[in-house]
């Protein structure tokens, strides 16, 4: 492999012109600077990044800890955030937790010991006061639904229902329910915006009929807003099943969290369902962003995004309502 000495000397200026050049730092001649290029592609130099680690205080090297819990949000979070990175001349090194909090702290260890210069964490933990104090800065992706970590980036269920009410409400839509699963966790704050008894928490199977529940309840509504497109598919069967017109007579709207299991995703109707969703390209710009920031004090207007925001999909099963 070729070394800088080769580089200069094949170039025949100094190492100081052959770094200025190759780091993009300082003003160089500009036929210096393609006479050094050129050497460097002749000997198919590669500047070595343990030598610049060794050089300066950082290893440009950030880690994240993605938990198993859904590998496709995961996939395709890492090839947003390293695509990022590397349009800084950063990597990322990848560790997997297993969806608790000590394997979380037991990847972070690793990835610490491996020089990262800040960690990415996406936690499963409700709070990240278990990430606190560690030797580098920590950035959590909060996607738990709590909204209680504040050292990081939100992308919550909480965040994506607080969208699908209002853009409801700014369709008209005055009394609208709330289907959820289990596996979503809607807080306080964010269920006081329903009528309480136009909530049901349904089972995470397709087994019931969560409209015929609500209807039970003998109370109007014309909007239904549900945590996953399972549940959204078994309402709208239900729904014409009884002789509604959709979305005349009921509109139908998808809160989609943003680490939902695969199979929550999918709808099996006749048309998608209109849903409020978060890209997975904001959320990992957001996250790069932050820990560019944090380690580094880098920031580009390009990716200068803190707190990504859900995506309205309408697909036409909202009807404006008077």
């Amino acid at each position: 492999m070729a070394t800088i000495y080769e580089v200069a000397k094949q170039a025949g200026v100094s190492l100081s012109t052959v770094s200025r050049v190759l780091n993009g730092k300082g003003s160089v001649n500009p036929i210096m600077a393609e006479k050094v290029k050129r050497a460097a592609d002749e000997l198919q130099y590669a500047p070595s990044h343990i030598a610049r680690a060794l050089a300066s205080k950082y290893t440009n090297a950030i880690g994240i800890v993605l938990p198993n819990t859904n590998m496709v949000f995961a996939s395709h979070l890492l090839f947003s955030f390293e695509r990022i990175l590397r349009k800084h001349q950063k990597h990322c090194v990848v560790a997997f937790s297993h969806d608790t909090e000590e394997s979380e702290n037991d990847a972070i260890a690793f990835l610490l010991s491996q020089g990262c210069d800040a960690i990415v964490v996406s936690t499963i933990a409700p709070n990240a006061q278990h990430l606190n104090n560690k030797s580098k800065p920590v950035v959590v992706l909060d996607t738990t639904g709590t909204d209680n970590n504040k050292t990081g980036v939100i992308a919550s269920f909480n965040r994506v229902l607080q969208h699908a009410h209002a853009f409801l409400v700014s369709e008209g839509h005055t009394e609208i329910a709330l289907l959820y699963d289990d596996k979503s966790i809607a807080c306080d704050d964010t269920l006081s915006l329903f009528s309480g008894s136009m909530v049901i928490q349904a089972g995470s199977d397709t087994t019931s009929e969560p409209l015929l529940d609500l209807l039970a309840l003998e109370q109007t509504f014309s909007a239904v807003i549900c945590s996953n497109a399972l549940l959204a598919a078994s309402v709208a069967s239900s729904a014409k099943e009884l002789g509604m017109e959709l979305p005349d007579d009921l509109s139908i709207m998808v809160a989609h969290a943003p680490n939902a299991p695969v199979a929550y995703s999918y709808t099996p109707t006749d048309r998608p369902v209109s849903s409020v969703e978060y890209s997975t390209l904001e959320i990992a710009k957001a996250l790069a962003c932050k820990s560019l920031s944090v380690a580094y004090e880098l920031t580009e207007n390009e990716d200068a995004t803190i707190e990504p925001t859900p995506i309205i999909h309408d697909y036409g099963t909202v009807a404006p309502f008077s």
